[in-house]
This record gives C-alpha cells, sequence and structure tokens, in this order.
C-alpha cells in the first residue's frame, strides 16, 4: 500500500519520528487517564447515568476546553511549539498528581470535593488543547508538503492507536486490581509516567524547529485579544473555503458519531450488561473502542492511496455513504454486533475525513495563520461533539434505545456526502498561501 511505502520513507526523518514518538506517549497516556474518568463518572453503581447526565458532563468539559482555543491559537502562532510539547505534558503531571492524592485520600468525595476534582479535569482538558494544536501545526516542519497526505494518515492514527492502548492497559489494570477504585493510583502513576518521557523527548528539538517561522518574541502575546485571534483565523480560512468546507465536514460528522457514542454508553449502561456490574460494562464498551481502532488503522492504511486513485472529494463522499448504510442497520436492528459494526464505519469515515481536512488546512493554510485556524478547527470539533450531547439528552431514553433517532443519524450521513459531493476539490490540493 502506498501509505506503507510512504510511512518508511518519512521514518527515515529524525524530527518526524521524533514527533511522533511525542504523540504517541502524550496519547497512551490520555488513554489510561481517559479510563478512569469514565469509570467515575459513567459506571459507578452510585452514580445515576442519563442522557440530561452525559450531556452535562460532556458540556461542562468540552466548552471550556474550547474556550482555551483562542488563547491556544494566538499563543501558539507566537510561542514557541517545542517548548509548548515539553511544558503541556509536565503541567499535566502536577494536574494528575492532584487529582490523585485527592481521590485517594478522601475516599467518597464530598460536593466540595467534587467540584475541586472536576476542575482540575476541566483544567487538565485545557492544557490539553495546547498539546494537540502545537502537535497538528508543528507537524509540516518534519515532512514535505508533498508527504503531509501521507503523514496525516501515519500521525494522528498512531496517536489513536496509543490511545487506545492506554484505555485497554487501565482496563485490564481495573481487571486484575478489582475495579476502578483499586487500580486509581498506579493508573494515574502510568499516565504521569508517560506524559513525563513525552516532554523529555520533546525537549530535544530545537526551540524553533517546530515553528512559528515569523519571531514574535518583541511583540505582545494578545493575550487581550483571543477573540480577534480567533476572528481572525475565521477570516483567513473563509479565503480558503475548500479547507473551511472539510473542516465543517469532519465537525458535522463528529456530531453523528457523539450522538451514537451517547446511545452506545446508555446502552452498556442499562440494557446490554448489568446496571450494577461496571467491570462488564466497560468490558463491552471495550469492544467498540477495539472496532474503532481498527477503523482508524484502515483508513489511515486506504485513503492515501484511495485519494490518489481517485480524489479527495469521491474517497470523502464513499466513507460517508459506507457509514450511512451501516448506521442504518444498526437503526433497523439495534443489537450489540450491530452497534460495534456502527463505531466501526463511523470511525473509519471519521478518520477519513480528518485525514483530508487535515491535509488541506496544512497546505492551504499560512504558517503564521496555523495555530489560529487549527484551534477554530478544535472549536468546530468540540462544538459537534457537545451538539451531539444535548441532541442526545433531547431525543435518547434513559436505556438508549431509539431506532428513530438513529435512522435520523443515517440520513444525517447521507446529506453529508451530497455536501461533500458539492464542495470539496476533485484535484490534488494547492501548496500553502501566505
Amino acid at each position: 500500500m502506498r501509505v506503507l511505502i510512504d510511512l518508511r520513507r518519512l521514518l527515515r526523518g529524525a524530527a518526524f519520528r521524533r514527533l511522533v514518538g511525542v504523540r504517541l506517549l502524550a496519547h497512551g497516556a490520555d488513554g489510561a487517564f481517559q479510563v478512569i474518568l469514565t469509570a467515575y463518572l459513567f459506571f459507578s453503581p452510585e452514580r445515576q447515568t442519563t442522557p440530561a447526565a452525559i450531556a452535562a458532563v460532556t458540556a461542562a468539559t468540552l466548552l471550556p476546553f474550547s474556550l482555551v482555543g483562542p488563547f491556544a491559537g494566538v499563543l501558539l502562532d507566537r510561542w514557541s511549539r517545542r517548548n509548548v510539547l515539553v511544558g503541556a505534558p509536565l503541567v499535566r503531571v502536577l494536574l494528575v498528581a492532584a487529582i490523585g492524592w485527592l481521590v485517594l485520600g478522601a475516599g467518597d468525595l464530598p460536593a466540595a470535593g467534587n467540584a475541586i476534582l472536576f476542575v482540575l479535569v476541566v483544567a487538565g482538558f485545557a492544557v490539553n488543547r495546547f498539546l494537540l494544536s502545537a502537535l497538528s501545526a508543528a507537524l509540516p516542519h518534519t515532512v514535505s508538503a508533498a508527504d503531509l497526505l501521507s503523514a496525516n494518515s501515519v500521525v494522528p492514527t498512531a496517536g489513536t492507536m496509543a490511545f487506545a492502548l492506554g484505555l485497554g492497559l487501565g482496563g485490564v489494570w481495573q481487571g486484575v486490581l478489582g475495579g476502578p477504585d483499586e487500580a486509581v493510583g498506579d493508573t494515574l502513576a502510568l499516565a504521569a509516567a508517560l506524559w513525563v518521557l513525552s516532554a523529555l523527548l520533546a525537549a530535544r528539538f530545537a526551540r524553533t524547529a517546530l515553528g512559528p517561522d515569523h519571531d514574535h518574541r518583541g511583540r505582545p502575546a494578545d493575550l487581550d485579544g483571543p477573540v480577534r485571534g480567533l476572528v481572525e483565523g475565521l477570516r483567513h480560512l473563509r479565503s480558503r473555503p475548500q479547507a473551511a468546507a472539510a473542516l465543517m465536514l469532519v465537525g458535522a460528522q463528529r456530531m453523528v458519531g457523539g450522538l451514537v457514542l451517547v446511545a452506545a454508553i446508555l446502552l452498556y449502561r442499562s440494557t446490554f450488561a448489568d446496571p450494577d456490574d461496571p467491570t462488564g460494562a466497560l468490558a463491552g464498551l471495550g469492544l467498540t473502542v477495539v472496532a474503532a481502532a481498527i477503523a482508524i488503522t484502515l483508513s489511515a492504511l486506504l485513503i492515501p492511496t484511495v485519494v490518489a486513485h481517485s480524489s479527495m472529494r469521491a474517497a470523502m463522499v464513499a466513507v460517508l455513504l459506507f457509514a450511512a448504510v451501516v448506521q442504518s442497520a444498526f437503526a433497523a436492528m439495534s443489537t450489540e454486533a450491530l452497534l460495534v459494526a456502527a463505531a466501526f464505519a463511523l470511525n473509519f469515515s471519521g478518520h477519513s475525513l480528518k485525514i483530508c481536512a487535515d491535509t488541506l488546512v496544512q497546505h492551504q493554510i499560512s504558517d503564521d495563520h496555523r495555530g489560529r485556524v487549527f484551534s477554530v478547527y478544535d472549536l468546530v470539533f468540540n462544538v459537534g461533539l457537545v451538539s451531539a450531547a444535548v441532541l442526545g439528552a433531547l431525543a435518547l431514553p434513559v436505556d438508549g434505545n431509539s431506532p428513530p433517532t438513529m435512522a435520523a443519524a443515517a440520513v444525517a450521513l447521507v446529506a453529508l456526502a451530497v455536501i461533500a459531493a458539492r464542495v470539496l476539490p476533485r484535484r490534488p490540493v494547492a501548496a500553502p498561501t501566505s
């Protein structure tokens, strides 16, 4: 496959190998941390998991996360991205240490303890926004413009696989130790160790190696104008309509995928597993994680070849229609097997869209605007997930079983395919413009 040939060439570059290593370690840590968070918020027997509760948690974590975006975008176009990749994981280590002290020291957290825990989790998500945006903005500094499509297939895919591995290790550790309560300390320690290794690896880059290309050290950081930075990113993006359209498609598809994810949590919490057995429910939900990881891997292997032999437009339309067909089957028969199949199809289409959208953005957006545009990207992505959670709260019953809502999701995927066929480019993407 083309991507495997390209990967061998890409891995000859020391900077590319190092950036991939930073992403793998950071995402592995995220996965280990996420399994503890998921078990605590959604699968603890003493907690009431409803569509409204899922929507509240999703909005409360992602909306503050999105508010950081304008600040992150402005600063990433001024700060050394290498320094961000070193500092952000170390800050997360400190936050995880505080979370571990709070959870392990407090037992059953009182209301005030829960509030502090929530603030620490939100702060961790906010710091992670700097890390992820810096990784995306730095990638063009490690590969040639001609290799961006293959790099965007490999790098986020490798990160997602590392995230899934971290989830798996955390889940297995819980099973070995008897449940989330017994595994909290060890799992948080694993996450912290991986973040430290990520920072150490990033420190091997030179300060200016990952951009931004323009030296802003003598100018103020514009912390008083994050909204202006976001507006500038939107204005720059508006002049690149193909990149803007791709971002909107990613956000809309993520909204559909998020809605199905909410349904999956509810189905495993109330229908496919015993509500009093959080380990069994997490194991069942883990099947969808495995399906997602396989789908993302296949997407990374296939999409560069498909685009090379057809077009970006054809590839994106095809994956959306594929997801629509599988989602229709799940809507007709809400079985666990079809839920796993829907998770596969939605993640295959979602990751394929993201590979193409990332490539369009990195080709068509100038480097001194890239941080702000990727912040817009993050905002679109997060708004899609929050909208999905709110939609789930309005449309899904407590057990998650709603064939009409799942059918509507399939129709939405068909509509996105039609839009993609009308607005995306047939020809290869253009080189970056200033």
